[in-house]
């Protein structure tokens, strides 16, 4: 995806023909506007639809792993869809903003997309996190998981960390010194969180009845 919308921004207009430009387009903003949507379903069914006296805390990992699962993707899909919307622009009606010939620039086009695509490797393992943490519960015989409460937060301070964390995609296309540190630093500190989950994983089998299960290994 990311070479396609690279190529689209740097080639000349006579080398695009538009109604690739616009196909393009409209795939990745109707996907986009899909998971929007699916999302605040999502988000609405968990925070609205609960039966009386289950509190959030109590929903099961992969549940709050889809809270903010679905929280993310509503911040981050506007972003693409805006800097794909200025692309279109800038390509079928002369606009400058990411065309340096105008002043405009074309760094800004590689932020608005890692400011979508970084939180975007996230959306994608966040499920993930939470249908480990369920199956290491069930497969280590434990009635909850080690931590749950940490794990939770964990898992949101990833999602937040997953917004100011873009630039370290882009080492090599010209940020100054000071921003590299910034986003090198925020990096790191992403493990903080990470250690904190699968630490609270392994101290959930400890002392369980681990059973052979494949999901297990």
């Amino acid at each position: 995806m990311v070479g396609e919308l690279y190529t689209l921004l740097c080639l000349g207009i006579e080398l695009i023909q538009g109604l690739v430009l616009i196909s393009l387009f409209f795939l990745y903003t109707w996907v986009g506007f899909l998971q929007f949507l699916a999302s605040i379903n999502f988000l609405t069914t968990i925070l609205g639809m609960r039966p009386g006296g289950v509190t959030l805390i109590r929903c099961t990992m992969f549940v709050l792993s889809l809270r903010i699962t679905s929280f993310l993707l509503i911040c981050a899909m506007p972003v693409l869809a805006g800097a794909l919307t200025i692309l279109i622009t800038d390509r079928n009606f002369n606009t400058r903003f990411f065309d340096p010939a105008g002043l405009g620039d074309p760094m800004l086009f590689v932020h608005l997309f890692w400011f979508f695509g970084h939180p975007e490797v996230y959306i994608l393992i966040l499920p993930g996190f939470g249908i480990i943490s369920h199956v290491i519960k069930v497969g280590s015989g434990k009635e909850d998981i080690f931590g749950k409460v940490g794990i939770f937060y964990a898992m949101k301070s990833i999602g937040l960390l997953g917004f100011l964390v873009w630039g370290h995609h882009m080492f090599s296309m010209g940020i100054n010194v000071d921003r590299r540190s910034y986003f090198r630093v925020v990096t790191m500190i992403i493990a903080v969180p990470t250690g904190v989950k699968v630490f609270r994983w392994i101290a959930t089998m400890v002392g369980g009845r681990i059973r052979n299960w494949a999901a297990i290994y």
